[in-house]
């Protein structure tokens, strides 16, 4: 069993309009990502997995609207089977689980993997 975890931020740059004289910011978004794995044999493995994210409040001419803050997380689940010594095939699911502000959504994915580097022992 592998639980791994990953932090991440967006920085934004001033947004200047030429056509109305106005400016427009973002305020740096963070995000947290998470994943408990279990391998079976190489490139056969399950996860659980989940994140969130937050920040991202926009001004307009430096008067920020916190209604445009976003705060969002989802959790899904992925799993990879191995074909041969060379393919693999992959398989997730995920869900919206809390969307203030977009990411609400569910997805589901099909990927078929070759790699040409490297043999499963």
């Amino acid at each position: 069993m592998v639980i791994d975890a990953y932090g991440g931020v967006w920085f934004y740059t001033l947004n200047p309009s030429f056509f109305n004289g106005h400016e427009q910011s973002e305020q740096p978004v963070g995000s947290f990502e998470g994943h408990l794995s279990y391998d079976w044999k190489p490139r056969t493995w399950v996860s659980l997995d989940g994140n969130f994210w937050f920040g991202g409040t926009v001004a307009l001419n430096g008067i920020p609207n916190s209604e445009t803050r976003q705060t969002s997380s989802r959790i899904g689940a992925t799993g990879s089977i191995r074909l041969d010594k060379h393919q693999s095939l992959k398989l997730s699911y995920s869900d919206g689980a809390y969307a203030r502000f977009g990411g609400n959504y569910q997805s589901v994915s099909v990927a078929w993997q070759y790699s040409c580097i490297g043999r499963p022992k």
